[in-house]
């Protein structure tokens, strides 16, 4: 089976679409370093608790970092074509979408918030222009083997049992006592948006819907990228604070080591017909 190019239509749309995002998450992301009032406006008011800076932190760290890769992949994209440097380009508009999704969900009223807002609808639109910009019978070409498959169901299966019943859990002190929980964004990006993707994508694989060859690459680069961001945060967490939670790190180390063993064969084993 030969190892190909998917054309996408609407390509350069995406492309200046991701241009563009990583340049205002790198100004967000370096702005959050360089300016202390940035973050300590709104940590003085109380409705920012000072802890979850380590979080905040690791997360402009990670998003500088992808903000680079992005803007190489762009590049290469353009002169190569490459069908998995598309995908992982969609993968890193699902980070955006989640990272600033956080911000712009729970109201992080910083000076640059709009910018926040531009990130996080840029990023959602980029996903959905991308991957309608596929056409059908392209993608019925592309390939994965049996194992493949099976592999990505029964991670995607894990971490759904996982963080469904964990967030659940969660929430159900904060409904009993009508509180708002100061990490509400989370729950309802992850409730409301990534684990019912992750279902309908498991559905998709074990239906041998050939559109899920496109989606699992997405979701891997979305894993990644985010669980980086997370480790990092809860590894810092004393330097704000906190206390490290062994046992999340640990589960994320286990997610992040499983997605990037799954995200390399996934590379590797991708195949379209045909292909150039």
């Amino acid at each position: 089976m030969d190892k190909v190019i998917l054309l996408n239509k609407n390509g350069k749309i995406v492309l200046v679409i991701s241009i563009i995002i990583s340049i205002l998450s790198a100004y967000s992301a370096i702005r959050g370093f360089v300016d202390e009032n940035l973050y300590g406006d709104i940590i003085a008011t109380g409705v920012f608790k000072s802890v979850y800076m380590a979080g905040t932190i690791s997360q402009d760290m990670i998003t500088i970092v992808s903000s680079v890769i992005m803007i190489f992949l762009v590049m290469f994209y353009v002169k190569r074509k490459s069908t998995k440097m598309f995908i992982t380009i969609l993968g890193l508009l699902s980070f955006y979408f989640y990272a600033y999704g956080t911000y712009v969900i729970s109201a992080l009223y910083t000076q640059i918030y709009f910018i926040y807002m531009i990130i996080f609808t840029l990023s959602l639109f980029g996903l959905i222009i991308g991957i309608n910009g596929f056409k059908k019978e392209d993608i019925n070409k592309t390939f994965l083997p049996k194992k493949m498959q099976i592999l990505s169901i029964i991670f995607l299966s894990v971490i759904v049992v996982l963080f469904v019943p964990m967030w659940v859990s969660a929430m159900i002190p904060y409904i009993q006592s009508n509180n708002v929980p100061d990490f509400y964004a989370i729950f309802i990006l992850d409730l409301c948006f990534v684990m019912p993707f992750f279902v309908v994508l498991i559905y998709m694989i074990f239906k041998n819907h050939k559109l899920s060859n496109i989606l699992l690459g997405i979701a891997l680069t979305k894993n990644i990228t985010l669980i980086i961001s997370v480790i990092i945060g809860e590894l810092t967490f004393p330097t704000h604070g906190g206390i490290i939670d062994i046992g999340v790190v640990l589960i994320y180390s286990f997610i992040i080591l499983i997605s990037s063993l799954i995200f390399i064969f996934y590379c590797l084993k991708l195949n379209i017909v045909n292909e150039k």
